[in-house]
């Protein structure tokens, strides 16, 4: 089994510190000598390269790729809301990533490096070269899937004295940026090798799975938008069917470097959980770890339930929602609707938990559900208490976990009210690791790693691909699409099984937003399938209150809409704002419309 696993620890001493710095002297700096004539120099360049890698992780927000996990992508979607929603709306600003520094330090290898490469083995210099492609096909990626078309830069530009305009390149049409990046990632695919060199190195699979992403983005946007300021946006509509075509082989590639969905048996909540802790999974394809003191994170100290709270008091900063949870299907193969009855008429449950019996494993595996265990205690999570003999709406509810009835406190031990409580119902588990003691639960302690790429994503992108070009007369990869779809809701515990008279783009899409749950993929699906601004008008997201009815001695679980913030998505954010800096920089750019 390969294992390709992206370690940002020790390379040469300690590579990352605490405050993201490389122990090593900046590139800039460093001569040609020094970089290009070791192994040893070679693998510090790299180290930099990766550490710069656009990665959206656990610390992705709105403000910036490295901060707390507050106003995440996941946040503007379904899949989850904040206690305290307060950014509002997204502006064209939000998420932004414009940024070639690395773009010409990469570009800089890939020019002077070729004097140098003679003193290393002729198999070593084309892995080499072949993680360049890569890393730069990644960098252009993040920022092409943002503004559309951007300047394609292939040399290293530098200033001769004369006038900053010869520094200055005007935006490239997008469906050239996209077989730019294609083309990087061909040549990646040709030069790695299909084992690493090293743990945490890219190899020809991993590239192999980036071109899959790349071309089933373009494929999405040639067939579902449109084509504006003379191609700087937009792909034409007649290259679809050759992109869908390049994801689904480029998908299908990737089985090669042996990797499988990661199922050990026993409990399918439990295994499904445990994909994201397992760091022996046979599903990682591209990692990112982390490692405390040198460079860690803190998604446990903002994700935990309240009760088992870290010392510093944070606490649940992304809630799934009921619209997420009502997604998946019953374990009989029927949507999983909660039922809960209505003010009128409630359904009343002896535990919390009975209203989640028949939940999917899968989803078990994700959300913590009120009056759920995790780490051994009953995650007591309660909106407030009827009074007995009152109606069922008096109810009385407070944001002190003080204030008690009859010795029960209102909002039981995991809340709902306070502002580190969920405002969902609902608490993650997904990415949460049982095994940290609560002593280990602070700022920048969490050494969780972040899975990039998995295998089941390789699998979706198949099924997509499969099922779209089936539009365009060609059926011949329905069949496949099937048995993708079939191996993943197998390992979910899913019971319902598709045919290929009954599998649909729109089953895959849906599979698509419940597998790949809080991994910084679905806000940016909504974006290339065009659906977000149709989706997500004057859209309000829906929780649940588990209400305590005294004088039954059982719980009304509520479904309400979380009434203090409204999400619409307006269709120019489709593209985002090229940022006025870098116009201001190069005149020749032009902003993207409605800015």
């Amino acid at each position: 089994m390969i294992k390709n696993k992206l370690i940002w620890t020790s390379i040469v001493a300690t590579v990352f510190l605490a405050c993201n710095e490389l122990d090593v002297p900046p590139i800039n700096i460093v001569g040609d000598r020094e970089a290009f004539t070791s192994e040893s120099g070679i693998t510090a360049y790299m180290a930099r390269l990766y550490r710069d890698l656009p990665i959206e992780d656990f610390m992705t927000n709105a403000g910036g790729m490295r901060s707390n996990p507050e106003g995440s992508v996941q946040d503007y979607t379904d899949e989850t809301m904040n206690p305290n929603p307060r950014r509002g709306n997204l502006s064209g600003t939000d998420f932004n990533y414009w940024n070639y520094a690395p773009v010409r330090n990469m570009n800089y290898f890939l020019q002077e490096f070729p004097a140098y490469a003679d003193a290393f083995p002729a198999s070593t210099v084309d892995a080499w070269l072949g993680e360049i492609y890569f890393l730069r096909a990644y960098h252009y990626y993040a920022m092409v899937k943002r503004y559309g078309g951007i300047p394609i830069v292939k040399e290293v530009l530098n200033y001769t004295g004369q006038s900053v305009d010869e520094l200055k390149r005007p935006r490239d049409r997008e469906a050239d940026c996209i077989d730019f990046i294609l083309s990087d990632l061909d040549e990646a695919i040709r030069l790695l090798p299909v084992s690493s060199l090293a743990a945490g190195r890219a190899n020809r699979h991993i590239a192999y799975g980036m071109k899959a992403r790349v071309a089933l983005y373009a494929a999405s946007v040639a067939k579902y938008g449109a084509v504006q300021l003379n191609g700087l946006l937009g792909i034409p509509a007649e290259l679809a069917r050759g992109y869908f075509q390049t994801a689904f082989d480029a998908a299908a590639a990737t089985a090669a470097g042996g990797y499988e969905l990661y199922n050990k048996g026993g409990d399918p909540a439990a295994n499904y959980s445990n994909i994201f802790l397992d760091q022996s999974s046979t599903e990682n394809m591209f990692v990112k770890y982390f490692k405390y003191p040198d460079y860690a994170h803190h998604f446990e100290l903002f994700m935990i339930p309240w009760q088992i709270r870290g010392a510093q008091n944070y606490s649940s900063r992304g809630n799934p929602t009921v619209d997420f949870i009502e997604r998946f299907d019953d374990i009989d193969g029927n949507p999983f609707i909660l039922e809960t009855g209505t003010d009128d008429a409630p359904v009343l449950y002896a535990d919390r938990m009975d209203l989640f019996a028949k939940a999917e494993p899968r989803l078990k595996g994700i959300v913590i559900f009120p009056g759920d265990e995790y780490k051994g205690v009953v995650i007591d999570v309660r909106k407030g208490i009827v009074e007995a003999g009152r109606a069922i709406t008096d109810m009385t509810s407070t944001d002190s976990f003080n204030d008690e009835y009859n010795g029960m406190t209102y909002q039981g031990a995991s809340g709902m009210g306070y502002n580190e409580t969920t405002s969902t119902g609902f608490y993650m588990r997904k990415w949460l690791n049982p095994a940290i003691p609560r002593s280990e639960v602070s700022l920048d302690r969490t050494e969780t790693p972040w899975i990039e790429m998995r295998y089941a994503e390789m699998l979706l992108i198949r099924a997509e691909a499969g099922m779209e070009l089936q539009s365009f007369g060609d059926a011949s990869k329905v069949d496949d699409a099937v048995a993708c779809m079939k191996a993943i809701r197998e390992r979910a515990g899913a019971r319902r099984e598709y045919t290929a008279s009954d599998l649909t783009v729109d089953l895959v899409r849906k599979e698509r937003r419940m597998e790949l749950f809080f991994e910084n993929k679905i806000f940016w699906d909504l974006k290339r399938w065009r659906t977000f601004d149709r989706e997500f008008s004057n859209r309000e997201m829906k929780v649940l209150w588990p209400i305590y009815v005294w004088d039954e001695q059982k719980y009304y679980m509520k479904k309400t809409v979380f009434t203090e913030f409204r999400y619409t998505f307006q269709p120019i954010l489709y593209y985002q704002k090229v940022p006025e800096a870098e116009i201001q920089k190069n005149t020749l750019l032009v902003q993207n419309p409605g800015y």
